[in-house]
């Protein structure tokens, strides 16, 4: 049930969001071998497994009588665990391939599938503010009805407020870890330092005075212009 219905919608959100956050495309031809094996493999590992526990077998079996009739199942599932092995390879070089070939596979328009939502009417990868220009919602695909309408983009530029990079909040998630860890295992002097690192921290964060910036609207306009120039 994992993988069916979690972790091949995982598979297809990386396809999907690759090339709007990293700005280029993944190879089409071996993500789609890694789908076929998957797909194929997961039917034939796991079919059997059912069709077994129906016939008594319980997970996690160290061994079994061969007068049950179980091993040619056994076997079928263990191809299909051969062929999820093989969609994983394909996937590892999906993406060696797609690293290699990124120039002619970037992505220029910000919108590689025609998309019908407002995340693809910005660059790939966007840039640090996301929209120049907010923009007004009129509709239940409102980016598909800007294509359709040929609606302009506006160039009404205003400054834009942004927080300014920190390392606080992975360092505490990684105090948060240390936490977590040492608590799971009670391994307590562990659990003790990784609370006082959040705390130390959260009061780091907590009396700063200057974390935020502005992007000037002359700023602003000289990055939409160099982007709006790459296309």
């Amino acid at each position: 049930m994992v993988i069916g219905g979690v972790l091949f919608a995982l598979f297809a959100g990386v396809t999907y969001w690759f090339p709007k956050i990293l700005g280029f495309k993944l190879e089409d031809k071996y993500g789609k071998y890694a789908a076929y094996s998957w797909i194929l493999g997961f039917l034939v590992a796991f079919m059997p497994l059912y069709v077994l526990g129906l016939m008594g077998a319980t997970r996690r079996l160290d061994h079994y009588e061969s007068s049950t009739g179980w091993q040619p199942l056994f076997w079928t599932a263990a191809c299909g665990v051969g062929l999820i092995l093989l969609g994983i390879g394909f996937q590892a070089l999906q993406i060696f391939v797609s690293v290699l070939r990124r120039k002619q596979n970037r992505d220029l328009t910000g919108d590689p599938w025609n998309g019908r939502t407002l995340e693809w009417s910005i660059p790939s990868p966007p840039p640090e503010y996301n929209f120049a220009v907010i923009p007004q919602v009129h509709d239940h695909d409102p980016f598909w009805t800007m294509k359709q309408q040929r609606t302009p983009k506006s160039k009404n530029y205003e400054d834009i407020l942004m927080p300014k990079h920190t390392a606080i909040g992975p360092l505490m998630g990684g105090c948060s870890f240390i936490l977590g860890f040492g608590l799971t295992w009670q391994i307590y002097w562990m659990a003790i330092l990784g609370l006082i690192g959040v705390f130390v921290l959260m009061i780091v964060r907590l009396t700063e005075k200057n974390t935020d910036k502005w992007i000037t609207a002359k700023e602003v306009e000289a990055i939409e212009t160099e982007l709006a120039n790459r296309t």
